[in-house]
């Protein structure tokens, strides 16, 4: 999705916005909330600028410990508000809807979270997105423990995006968590074939085989953990670099 993820041309909150994503990449997502606080403030209608602030809330909440915990739940509450305004801000911000539905699928009813919510977001994106979508209902019937609706519905995203590398990724993950070693091995080889240069791919490879337990692709997932966090990011990610080199501990 160009709009949230990608680095856009300078404009109000641009710089800002840019700083925070450098902080956030180093992991630290306080002073990423704050400089992202000030890019909202420049352009409080960037939809792009309040799922980035609700990224930053949500790692610092997961972080917390101890005492500082009780301050998680409002950070929490106050985190869905944002990726909720994302959302009304740009209703094809395909990313904020990920956001949304992880935190309606992972949070406790106590700050918000509500299953039959991460249901319906999958809906509606499906009628902005069909395969972005429908690989959500995947992932909402899979946290549900309905196994074969996630199967048919992952398999559904690749048909309606057959040259999409995200619902390729998607699946083989899946089908590895659930033990399907052969088909999902197909499915990464595949990937590679057609992205053999693409980080998320060498992420996405070794996070299923190390999770899975794969101990005789053990090597090849060091190996691509490896130059995965040795390549600079080409583009403003998401996804913290930490939570790599622990699964790499487990090798």
């Amino acid at each position: 999705m160009a709009g949230a993820l990608a680095l856009a041309a300078s404009g109000p909150g641009e710089d800002d916005w840019k700083e925070g994503v450098r902080h956030f990449a180093a992991e630290d997502f306080r002073q990423a909330q704050e400089v992202f606080e000030r890019a909202v403030e420049q352009d409080p209608e960037s939809s792009k600028f309040s799922l980035w602030l609700a990224l930053a809330m949500g790692r610092r909440a997961e972080r917390m410990t101890g005492l500082r915990k009780l301050a998680a739940a409002p950070l929490v509450r106050r985190m869905r508000r944002e990726m909720e305004r994302s959302i009304e801000l740009d209703e094809t911000n395909l990313d904020a809807y990920d956001a949304l539905q992880g935190f309606h699928l992972e949070a406790p009813g106590l700050v918000g979270g509500s299953k039959p919510e991460a249901k319906e977001l999958a809906i509606r994106l499906r009628v902005v997105d069909a395969a972005r979508g429908t690989e959500a209902l995947g992932t909402y019937y899979e946290a549900m423990g309905e196994f074969e609706a996630a199967a048919e519905h992952f398999e559904e995203a690749r048909r309606l995006n057959p040259e999409g590398m995200r619902p390729l990724l998607k699946q083989a993950a899946f089908l590895a968590r659930r033990g399907e070693h052969e088909e999902s091995d197909e499915l990464f080889d595949l990937a590679f074939s057609r992205h053999p240069d693409e980080p998320k791919v060498w992420r996405a490879a070794a996070t299923a085989w190390i999770l899975a337990e794969r101990k005789s692709r053990y090597p090849e997932a060091r190996k691509l953990a490896e130059r995965y966090l040795e390549t600079p990011d080409r583009a403003p990610n998401p996804d913290p670099r930490s939570e790599l080199r622990d699964l790499l501990k487990k090798l």
